[in-house]
């Protein structure tokens, strides 16, 4: 397991953040142990095509691992809100442009 984390580190592997959790593996003892176990690893390289991942834990059906998935999707909240800045009137075709 050393090696390995020497290879993320080495090769600068990004680790994306986890949402809906923070396992992905469970033991289902009485007292259970819980790993993340499951994760997505990329360059920077591939960061800079897809800047918006996360890793989403989905629900678990059958095995002890929860499904996981990547996505790329940027979030959006909506149409963006129209701003008028005074500086747009001094504009010099504002006057032409806006005359009623």
């Amino acid at each position: 397991m050393k090696s390995f984390d020497e290879l993320i580190r080495e090769l600068n592997l990004r680790d994306p953040p986890l949402c809906n959790g923070q396992f992905t593996w469970s033991s289902f003892r009485n007292q259970p142990t819980y790993c993340k176990l499951d994760r997505f690893l990329f360059s920077a390289e591939w960061e800079a095509l897809f800047p918006v991942i996360r890793q989403e834990i989905e629900v678990r059906v059958v095995s002890d691992h929860c499904p996981v998935l990547l996505d790329s999707t940027p979030t959006r909240w909506g149409p963006s809100p129209f701003r008028f800045e005074n500086m747009c009137l001094e504009h010099k075709s504002f006057n032409k442009d806006f005359e009623c």
